[in-house]
Order: structure tokens, then C-alpha cells, then sequence
């Protein structure tokens, strides 16, 4: 990411304990305290959103899910009526 495009701002407060360990962790790393919580906070977000967008099967469940996608379709009648009928959008 291009520094230009940088446009959020985030603060917030800590506890001199924190604030410590923040500098002492980036100092460590060998990053500013912005970039090492940046990093840090980012990474984390990551995870958590990777963990909330997972779906987690045993293996049995999983052999029954492929399977079940491997079943004929089944007609709807009422979805293929609607699939028929001429579409209220415009398309021009």
C-alpha cells in the first residue's frame, strides 16, 4: 500500500504499561511503534476475519456435503416459473 493512499487515523489511550511493551516489542522488531501496532492489529484482524468467513467440517460431514452436491438437481417449480417470466429491469 502506497503511503499516499493512507487516509484513516485511529487513537486511542493506553495504560504506560502497554505503552511500554508496544515500544519495546517495535524496538524489537525493528519498526515504529505505528507500524508495529499497524502490523500487528492488521494481522490480527486478518485471522479473526479468516476464522469468521471458515467453515470447519469433520471429515464425515464433509463426504456427505460433496455428496449431496454431487445429487441431480431438483426442480423448483416455483423458481422456474420465475426464471421464465420477462425481467422487470431494463436492460438498455
Amino acid at each position: 500500500m502506497r503511503e499516499g493512499t493512507l487516509t484513516g487515523r485511529l487513537n486511542f489511550r493506553l495504560a504506560p504499561e502497554q505503552e511500554r511493551a508496544l515500544r519495546q516489542a517495535a524496538a524489537l522488531t525493528g519498526q515504529s511503534v505505528s507500524g508495529f501496532v499497524l502490523s500487528s492489529a492488521v494481522e490480527h484482524a486478518q485471522d479473526i476475519l479468516q476464522s469468521a468467513n471458515t467453515i470447519a467440517l469433520s471429515d464425515r460431514i464433509f463426504r456427505q456435503f460433496v455428496a449431496a452436491l454431487d445429487q441431480p438437481a431438483e426442480e423448483v417449480p416455483e423458481l422456474s416459473r420465475l426464471f421464465r417470466r420477462t425481467s422487470r429491469i431494463p436492460t438498455e
